[in-house]
């Protein structure tokens, strides 16, 4: 045996090649997830970061148990939680007032102690060491005048009015504090200053003061209604895939087991946080791999067939010596089996090897490296795989008779291959039908793509022969030589099935996964511009939307395309965020993927201009003509809003006591130069019942001596209704005369038409319709009832739901923007030098960037996922199946080369010409190539339709946009001319190669 092996060491080793990469692909996958796995934990604990990551536990002190310190929680830790935390960080604190200076409200105050809090700390005096010591902010030093040796005492609260009252704990500044800035994992969000001074609403907008800090001594005998805190600061080296789990069980099993402790759900939520990814990598690598690995058995299948061709006369003549069937066979597999054996470990050790550099290329960097347990079963299944496709390459010329096998060519009907290709069609058509329907799932669907390149592969190795040979006869009937040799070349050599079989799978699965992960990638871009909006958002101080407005405008001066955006979201995650944004600005930056189906004219501003008022006193004859019922007489008001957005509204005159009259107004409007008239309206008494109906005339209104262009009824909104409530504006010369009905003690306004009323919108939820008016929020956090202008699918940074308004005209009607609205500058640059510039101007308009979030790196973040990671596997895989398709088209040259330069050497005595045998060749090898390329192209198209929709593009699906699976044409046309090119050119070389060997000498088998 180990002669025949050393006598044919090419077969040997293309048969140790392919084992081995039948192994790689086994050992590869689950090494490669496990990676992934890990890259997935590493990705969401950063993204997570020190203050969402750390578990903080607590435990407030109660009647019963008045003086628990952090130390007792700390001991019955479990240790599944310390091992992936950092030092525990021990806290209490107390929340109280203190009176700051004599003859001032109470302002609040946290007393708070933590653990090693000086080092993070530059302190001016002294680090509080013993109970009773604090030290001070210096922000509330500097207010209030403090000064080290400066006492407070500080009240304590009795749980029972029935106990004895408490004595008044005593507090000694002994320092003053300034936190340092490198020190955000320490303090996890909680820094204790940045409040003093800050107005408290809820206390009749008393100052806040900084915290107290101090030690624990302070809290050991005082404030019996303190909290202890055990802070755990994640330790992201520690937190593995295994531990992390463990974690999580232990935070909830001390959260059962000990009811009196507040534990943080943290440790949970990232290992929820990574379930999702974690399953897709389950179904994206074995997707990729599988596919390589049915191209690496097809192809140990077929070059194990050629090794088999090879061996015919020499079972045959073991069998003329006396050796049974068994021992034939028992021969030949063992010949067949030992390179297989041999390539498992090779197989093996580049797996880890490419684990390593596509680590490298893909992955976070410093994940540790390591080898599950699982790879074993994969081994063990890869080696079984490979017997099977040895044993069943070998076990038709087992099964033929000696005659059989003294003949150069395998008879057809000794073809036993036949039950196997039959098997590969049934599953393929049973994949295509199940992916098809929907009821397929799991690896059977994860194989069906490369099971159907392989069945059509396969029946075209069936027919392809047969055209061929169809083709030979008609050219021997023409008289074509060259054509004739070709064709009944590729019918009879089992060599051109075989090409046409791999070449058919390999440029599947390259064309397929190209096509994959340039599909993936466009749907994650697409996501990307559509939540971002724009290439980049920054998140801005701004305190109004005419300031908000403003700072877009100095952005504009300053030659920086820029949008002002202001987005406020309700707190019910299931009702609609509404986005105001201008425009006409709107266009210039945000991407066109995001726009797409918008009709931005329908927030266009009307064609009324605002009416701005000058400075001074309002002036104009009123006349009325008034029925009422019931209340004080009515008042005709001016509503206007201020440049900064607020809102003013001033009585210009009141309309009684008598039914009807006329009075002269000059009064001033309360309102600072530049406000704009809003509207004008009749104020009624506001009880129950009481009603007003008749006219109001007002002549020459006039501001600081200036006419108001007001006496046009187009100036004006009507919207008198058939009950006869509302506003009926006309207009004669100067003269503006209002039709008024108000029920009920309602009042009745008419507003300037420079602001649609109700405001025009554009929808993407479900539940409205083009036509519906409905209530939603708006920017300033109240209600504005808008009209539904245009019901789109998606909205840019709202997506599925949500409301898009004009700012400007939002700004004219109320310019305030609630604290919790995201006020937005949008960008088209989003160059670090662009946002850099941007951020100096806005600085200077007094409107500093918060943050920049850029459609680059939201994406990145769809990228740092499975299966953003997974895909690109795909490539990797397409690059490797082609090079094994070329190695095929070697192995099988070197294997038979020499039985074609025979054959064709003989026709070369009879006469054929060189030029004829050379064309002969290259139409013999190009040709199965071609078709083998086109088919397999076509193959990836029908496996792209069936298997993509089971591909998962998100860790999380969004309902917009809408996935687009449809190919990337560019992508398959590209890739297909790349393969092809490979192959073909492969093929040519191949075929002038055989073309120099055929000479007279290689009839009798000689090589030179």
């Amino acid at each position: 045996m180990w002669a025949a092996l050393r006598h044919r060491r090419g077969q040997v080793i293309a048969l140790a090649l392919v084992s081995a990469l039948v192994a790689t692909c086994a050992v590869f996958a689950p090494v490669f997830a496990r990676s992934v796995d890990q890259g997935l934990m590493r990705v969401a604990v950063e993204e997570a970061g020190p203050v969402v990551a750390a578990t903080a536990i607590s435990q407030g002190r109660s009647s019963e148990d008045r003086d628990v310190l952090p130390s007792e929680i700390t001991e019955i830790l479990p240790d599944a939680l310390t091992d992936v935390s950092q030092d525990p960080i021990e806290a209490v604190r107390h929340g109280t007032t203190v009176v700051p200076q004599e003859g001032k409200k109470p302002s609040p105050v946290v007393i708070r102690s933590r653990t090693g809090m000086c080092e993070h700390l530059e302190i001016e005096g002294a680090c509080p060491s013993s109970a009773g010591e604090i030290i001070i902010s210096s922000a509330d030093a500097k207010a209030w005048g403090w000064k080290p040796g400066r006492t407070f005492e500080i009240g304590q609260q009795k749980y029972t009015r029935f106990e004895q009252d408490l004595p008044p704990v005593e507090l000694t500044v002994v320092g003053i504090y300034q936190v340092t800035r490198d020190a955000p994992g320490y303090w996890l969000g909680d820094r204790p200053d940045g409040k003093s001074g800050v107005p408290q609403p809820d206390m009749d907008n008393v100052p806040a003061l900084d915290d107290f800090l101090t030690v624990d001594a302070t809290f050991a005998d005082s404030f019996p209604h303190a909290v202890a805190y055990a802070i755990l600061p994640l330790d992201p080296d520690r937190a593995t895939l295994e531990a992390m789990p463990r974690a999580a069980d232990a935070a909830t099993a001390l959260a059962e087991k000990h009811p009196e402790l507040r534990v943080d759900e943290s440790a949970q939520a990232l290992v929820d946080g990574i379930s999702t990814g974690r399953a897709q990598t389950d179904v994206i690598i074995p997707f990729v791999m599988v596919q390589l690995a049915l191209l690496s058995v097809l192809v140990l299948f077929l070059v194990a067939q050629s090794a088999v061709d090879q061996r015919r006369h020499d079972v045959a003549l073991s069998r003329l010596r006396g050796r049974s069937r068994t021992g034939a066979r028992r021969l030949l597999l063992t010949e067949l089996s030992v390179p297989v054996l041999l390539g498992l470990p090779l197989g093996l050790l580049v797996a880890l090897g490419m684990a390593v550099v596509v680590r490298r290329w893909l992955l976070p960097p410093d994940l540790p490296f390591e080898v599950p347990l699982t790879v074993l079963p994969w081994v063990l299944g890869a080696l079984l795989v490979s017997v099977l496709a040895v044993y069943f390459a070998a076990r038709p010329v087992l099964r033929e008779s000696v005659n059989d096998l003294l003949r150069s060519v395998r008879p057809s009907t000794a073809d036993g291959s036949m039950v196997v290709e039959a098997v590969v069609v049934v599953l393929a058509l049973l994949g295509v039908a199940g992916l098809s329907t929907g009821v397929l799932s799991g690896p059977a669907a994860l194989a069906t793509p490369t099971l159907l390149a392989i069945a059509v592969g396969v029946l075209a190795a069936r027919v392809v022969p047969s055209l061929a040979a169809r083709r030979a006869s008609a050219a021997v009937r023409r008289g074509r030589v060259a054509a004739a040799i070709s064709g009944h070349a590729i019918a009879r050599r089992p060599a051109a099935r075989r090409v046409l079989v791999v070449t058919t799978v390999a440029t599947a699965v390259a064309v397929f996964g190209a096509n994959a992960v340039v599909v993936a990638d466009q749907n994650r871009q697409a996501r990307a511009e559509l939540e971002t909006g724009a290439h980049a958002v920054a998140s801005i101080s701004a305190s109004s939307a005419p300031g908000l407005l403003d700072a877009a405008a100095a952005l504009r001066d300053k030659g920086i395309t820029a949008a002002p955006v202001a987005v406020i979201r309700p707190h019910d995650e299931t009702s609609s965020a509404t986005i105001a944004v201008d425009p006409e600005r709107l266009r210039q930056v945000a991407h066109p993927s995001a726009l797409r189906d918008l009709d931005l004219e329908a927030l266009a501003l009307p064609e009324q201009q605002p009416i701005i008022l000058p400075a001074g006193n309002a002036t104009a004859t009123v006349g009325w003509d008034l029925e009422g019922s019931g209340g004080a007489p009515p008042e005709l008001r001016v509503e206007m809003t201020t440049p900064d957005g607020g809102n003013r509204s001033t009585a210009l005159a009141t309309l009684g006591p008598t039914r009807s009259g006329r009075t002269k107004v000059d009064t001033s409007l309360y309102c600072s130069d530049h406000c704009r008239l809003a509207g004008l309206t009749v104020a009624v008494s506001g009880d129950t019942g009481s009603q007003v109906r008749g006219t109001v005339t007002i002549t020459d209104l006039a501001v600081g001596g200036e006419r108001l262009p007001v006496a046009d009824g187009s100036t004006w909104t009507s919207d008198l209704v058939d009950s006869g409530t509302g506003v009926d504006v006309s207009a004669t010369g100067d003269q503006l005369r209002l039709h008024v009905g108000a029920a009920d003690g309602a009042d009745v306004t008419t507003y300037v038409t420079d602001v649609p009323r109700p405001v025009p919108a554009i929808v993407s939820s479900p539940e409205v319709e083009v036509g519906d008016e409905l209530e939603v929020i708006d920017v300033s956090g109240g209600q504005t009832g808008v009209v539904v202008d245009q019901h789109v699918a998606a909205l840019p940074a709202v997506t599925d739901r949500g409301v898009l308004l004009s700012l400007p005209a939002l700004s004219r009607v109320n310019g305030e923007i609630a604290t919790r609205a995201d006020k937005q500058i949008w960008l088209a640059d989003a160059s670090p030098a662009a946002i850099e510039r941007a951020g100096d101007v806005l600085a200077e308009e007094g409107a500093p960037i918060r943050s920049v979030t850029t459609t680059q790196d939201a994406d990145r973040v769809f990228d740092e996922s499975a299966s953003g990671w997974g895909l690109q596997l795909a490539v990797i895989g397409g690059a490797l199946a082609v090079l094994l398709a070329a190695l095929v088209l070697v192995i099988l040259a070197v294997t038979g080369w020499r039985a074609a330069a025979r054959d064709l050497a003989a026709l070369r005595i009879s006469g054929v010409g060189q030029r004829a045998i050379a064309r002969s060749l290259r139409t013999e090898h190009l040709v199965t190539v071609a078709v083998g390329v086109v088919l397999g192209a076509a193959c990836s198209l029908l496996g792209s339709r069936l298997a993509m929709p089971s591909i998962p593009l998100f860790t999380t699906p969004a309902a917009v946009p809408a996935p687009d699976l449809s190919p990337h044409w560019p992508t398959v046309l590209v890739t297909t001319v790349v393969v092809a090119a490979v192959l073909l050119g492969l093929a040519l070389a191949i075929a002038a190669a055989v073309a120099r060997r055929v000479r007279p000498a290689a009839v009798r088998g000689e090589s030179s």
